[in-house]
């Protein structure tokens, strides 16, 4: 009788113990959330913000085709109340890719060899402000000018993350059409040629303009590099032939970008400029 006893009392222990146990692990678990409940609400709260900061900015992106070129810009502006950093994983900031409807190739990359510097870059954006850059393409592939008609165009910025916040998305993306437009022939200008590289270079060719004066500017598209310059030839009816000389230091160059020199004459009777003709000196996409 004694054993029955003894036994009975050993299991009412070992049952109150048991109880004991997982009455302190559920409660534990109670407390501490689990692994996948913290990252959940830890992602959704960061989540949550990166998006409203995105929501923020705008991306935009304006073409302007011009007869030997089309002119990217872009502009990423900060609507919110607080600045707002931007950081680039590299030198590149955005990419532009054109692209042929009907083959789906692709006729112009912008990345496509260049060397971009690598380090991150940190841009601030004040509110109400925007950051904005310019990129020329010469409507070209592989050095022969493109066929005059639409074109696929895809623009995207490049961040690394908003306010140190990673992105894992591309919510700066804009698409559009382009309409490369024919050839120009001109009646001013003929048999251009351009000889050099890395800033030095020699253009040639025929002008026929009003009392032999013309003028022309170097510049890539937004930054001047050579202000009005005036060059005199055998005036009209006659074709005069010039010869012209672009130094430019090497650091001082344009890291990418078409660095063009731009001839034109002034309008006799209105005194505007007129017949532009811009000339490719070098390309620094490639």
């Amino acid at each position: 009788m004694k054993k029955i006893i003894l036994l009975l009392s050993t299991l009412i222990i070992l049952a109150a113990c048991g109880t004991s146990n997982d009455s302190a692990e559920a409660s534990q678990e109670e407390q501490e959330p689990t692994e996948e409940e913290g990252n959940m609400n830890g992602e959704s709260s960061n989540g949550d913000d990166l998006q409203a900061m995105i929501d923020q900015l705008k991306f935009t992106t304006d073409i302007v085709l011009e007869e030997n070129q089309a002119l990217f810009k872009m502009e990423l502006t900060n609507n919110s109340e607080e600045d707002v950093e931007v950081s680039f994983s590299s030198g590149q900031k955005y990419e532009i890719t054109v692209t042929d409807p009907e083959t789906d190739e692709v006729v112009y990359k912008f990345s496509e060899g260049m060397m971009f510097t690598q380090a991150i870059n940190y841009e601030t954006i004040e509110p109400n402000s925007s950051l904005t850059w310019e990129q020329a393409w010469d409507y070209t592939s592989n050095g022969t000018q493109v066929d005059a008609k639409e074109y696929n165009v895809t623009v995207e910025l490049l961040p690394r993350e908003i306010n140190k916040q990673g992105i894992q998305t591309k919510p700066f993306v804009n698409e559009t059409t382009i309409e490369v437009p024919e050839k120009q022939s001109s009646e001013t200008f003929r048999n251009v040629q351009v000889e050099g590289e890395n800033g030095q270079y020699t253009i040639t060719g025929e002008a026929k303009v009003f009392e032999g004066v013309f003028h022309y500017t170097v510049e890539d598209g937004h930054h001047m590099f050579i202000e009005e310059q005036k060059v005199q030839t055998e005036g009209a009816p006659s074709w005069g032939s010039f010869e012209i000389d672009v130094n430019i230091e090497k650091d001082q160059l344009p890291e990418y970008g078409v660095l063009s020199l731009i001839l034109y004459n002034y309008d006799a009777k209105e005194g505007k400029q007129a017949n532009h003709y811009p000339v490719t000196l070098e390309n620094f996409n490639e």
